[in-house]
C-alpha cells in the first residue's frame, strides 16, 4: 500500500522570504510523513540543523515518541507552499491545526503554529506532531 495522503494545508500565513524552522515527531503505529510542497504541488528541498540539504518527505515510526528522519529543519517561504501529512496506514490521515500566532514586542517579531494528525481510529491526535515557526529577523 502507498502513502494515504492528507489534503494539503496552506501556509500562507507566512510572510514570503522569511526564515522558517520546523520539528516533526511520530508516536504512531504506522510510517507517519511531512512534506511542504511549492506552488505547483512540488516537494522542496530544506537544510537541516548540520547544515546538510535534504527535500521532503521526512518519515518515522514507532509506538514510542521519537523525530522523523530528518525531522528538524529550515526553508524560505514562497508564495503558494503548503505542507501535507501522510501514513502507511489504511486510512488518510486526519489534520487538527492550531491558529496561527505572531509574537511581538512593540513590532512583530514572528511567528508559528502548530499540526497534529490522527492516521487512525482512536482519535488521539498524537501520531504526529509538526511545530513549524518562522522569524522576522535571522541573526
Amino acid at each position: 500500500m502507498g502513502i494515504q495522503w492528507s489534503a494539503p494545508q496552506s501556509l500562507d500565513y507566512i510572510p514570503n522570504g522569511k526564515l522558517v524552522t520546523f520539528t516533526a515527531m511520530h508516536q504512531a503505529e504506522y510510517t507517519q510523513y511531512v512534506q511542504v510542497i511549492d506552488a505547483s504541488g512540488n516537494p522542496i528541498s530544506f537544510y537541516c540543523l548540520d547544515g546538510t540539504q535534504e527535500t521532503f518527505p521526512i518519515s518515522g515510526s514507532g509506538v514510542n515518541v521519537g523525530f522523523l528522519q530528518n525531522g528538524a529543519g529550515r526553508f524560505t517561504m514562497a508564495d503558494g507552499m503548503q505542507v501535507q501529512f501522510g501514513s502507511s496506514g489504511p486510512y488518510v490521515p486526519k489534520v487538527s491545526a492550531g491558529n496561527p500566532v505572531v509574537f511581538f514586542i512593540n513590532k512583530v517579531l514572528g511567528g508559528g503554529n502548530l499540526y497534529v494528525t490522527e492516521d487512525g481510529t482512536d482519535n488521539d491526535y498524537n501520531d504526529t506532531n509538526f511545530v513549524i515557526q518562522w522569524y522576522q529577523y535571522v541573526g
